[in-house]
């Protein structure tokens, strides 16, 4: 079954809540701080590892980016092969709604995963997929059907760069329970995000307070962390 998941809600007990999350701000100028909303939609299965993984990267990154304040929201996708694309696209859907999106965390089956990305890349939103190889391919082409805009919104984290040691002895210390790949995966993918919302370019030009330019950041995080060839 779906469920929601309030945005700013802890990883767990024992991790530390990013600053504007629950935590008290360090000055006026970071309180005002313009917010944005980073949304990860995973199977019931993979949901707590993914969701756990994105909100360590958002810890470390003490809730922000550059001039964002950045908040977490998710939702569920079900186990069921015969809802899972439904649910996907439902999550999408759910996402596009919030005006404060920045970006999607996806961990899904690369066929329902599909489906997903185009709608987003229809209104603009880029999206991180845990996936596959194939879909990788298809992500780095910006005449894939995946894009009917024609622009590159999505980068693709597969499993093939090894959790290091460190990042399990640590994940495992703050969270109380052991990392698999998808919360790697996640860590790394909102590592992207957050890294390209903190360029100064993924800001409206003139924009006061600071306004996130979705097209601009998705440029950046494909260029930057797309891991395509040339």
């Amino acid at each position: 079954m779906s469920r929601l998941v309030a945005v700013c809600v802890a990883v767990a007990a024992a991790a530390t809540l990013p600053a504007g999350c629950g935590g008290s701000s360090k000055s006026a100028a970071v309180t005002a701080a313009p917010t944005v909303s980073l949304w990860v939609s995973a199977t019931a299965h993979d949901y707590r590892q993914v969701a756990a993984g994105a909100k360590l990267a958002l810890a470390d990154a003490r809730g922000h980016a550059g001039a964002f304040r950045v908040n977490y929201a998710g939702k569920e996708v079900s186990d069921d092969p015969a809802r899972a694309e439904a649910d996907a696209l439902g999550n999408a859907r759910t996402s596009l709604q919030d005006t404060q999106v920045s970006a999607v965390i996806t961990s899904v089956a690369s066929a329902v995963a599909q489906p997903a990305i185009t709608l987003l890349n229809e209104a603009g939103i880029p999206t991180v997929a845990l996936g596959d190889s194939a879909l990788k391919t298809m992500a780095c082409s910006a005449a894939s059907d995946i894009y009917p805009s024609g622009h590159e919104t999505a980068i693709v984290v597969t499993p093939a760069t090894a959790m290091p040691l460190s990042f399990r002895a640590r994940f495992l210390s703050r969270l109380g329970f052991a990392p698999e790949e998808a919360a790697w995966g996640a860590y790394q993918g909102a590592q992207a995000v957050l890294s390209s919302i903190a360029a100064p370019t993924s800001v409206k030009a003139g924009s006061k307070p600071p306004r996130l330019d979705r097209d601009a950041l998705a440029a950046r995080l494909v260029q930057s962390h797309g891991g395509c060839s040339a």
